[in-house]
């Protein structure tokens, strides 16, 4: 599997060798724009056109945005179709990226002054910001999400990882499901990647982000943000540094200034406590298979927001 990704890498590395055009910085935006919300079935093309409308509005104003589309429903009815004739795991990805690109075509006709063609390459992106376009992409490659897409690209342009997804900021469970759920008006990269280990792949988890895209922003300490995608108006009041509400990730105090707190004050996701050792051992504790199941790269779910 990491053959895979040292492959992607390779053939990326020209890009990292290269002075980054003069585009590229902290006031980037790269957004992953859900696929669950914005790409139902049929696809929501009001939602899409206030996006583009966002888009190019923020644009004008001189804001440097990229834009990767989801696969939504598109998507998973193509993988599902493609399990009926025996394809393989590789062929299952490569027909969810398909369906990506179809969605990030669908953007292009929407916008003001896009790039003219979906594009595939990383370093592709500073060169159309460098053009004042807006680029647009969808998957790139197997066992990615778009997520994580957008989060590489965001480290090629060390630029904002932004999430439009169906819920408004990261919470610590469901909370269409558990009235207890708290909200993050922002969390640390060691706390939400510890949640994310924690939940594992288990069938119809909900988690705003994946492990890929979340260790992409650690590893080069990008700020993210995660906003509800059916709220454009405080999409742009994020991009333009107003407040806006959502969770930032890895944030620093100053920078969650902008978030507009819930009502009653909730817990902040915080690393867990050093345990106190003691002179008398406890037996081990591992969590069974039905509370745990190990991350599965081959059921990645290009269509989940």
């Amino acid at each position: 599997m990491f053959e895979m990704f040292e492959n992607f890498a390779k053939e990326n590395d020209a890009a990292y060798e290269k002075p980054m055009p003069a585009s590229t910085g902290r006031g980037v935006f790269v957004v992953s724009v859900g696929g669950s919300i914005f790409f139902d079935n049929p696809p929501d093309t009001q939602l899409i056109g206030k996006l583009a409308a966002a888009v190019s509005a923020l644009s004008r104003e001189g804001h440097k945005i990229v834009l990767v589309a989801g696969g939504g429903k598109t998507a998973r009815n193509y993988v599902v179709a493609g399990e009926q004739f025996n394809a393989t795991k590789f062929e299952l990805d490569k027909l969810g990226i398909a369906a990506t690109r179809i969605n990030a075509q669908l953007i292009i006709n929407a916008l003001e002054n896009p790039c003219d063609e979906v594009l595939t390459r990383v370093e592709d992106a500073a060169k159309a910001l460098d053009d004042n376009k807006v680029p647009v992409f969808g998957g790139l490659l197997p066992s990615f999400t778009t997520d994580a897409v957008a989060a590489l690209i965001a480290e090629s342009l060390d630029a904002t990882f932004l999430n439009l997804t169906n819920v408004d900021g990261i919470y610590s469970s469901d909370p269409n499901k558990s009235k207890g759920a708290e909200f993050f008006d922002e969390i640390s990269y060691e706390s939400l990647v510890e949640m994310i280990v924690g939940k594992g792949s288990t069938p119809g988890q909900n988690l705003v982000l994946d492990l890929p895209c979340c260790l992409i922003l650690q590893r080069s300490n990008l700020k993210g943000i995660v906003l509800d995608g059916n709220d454009l108006g405080n999409f742009e009041r994020a991009v333009r540094g107003e407040q806006f509400r959502g969770t930032i990730v890895g944030a620093s105090s100053s920078q969650a200034s902008h978030v507009e707190l819930p009502e009653k004050p909730r817990k902040r996701a915080t690393p867990k406590k050093p345990v106190k050792s003691s002179s008398k051992k406890k037996p081990v504790r591992r969590p069974n298979d039905s509370e745990f199941t190990p991350q599965d790269v081959y059921k990645i779910d290009f269509g989940r927001r």
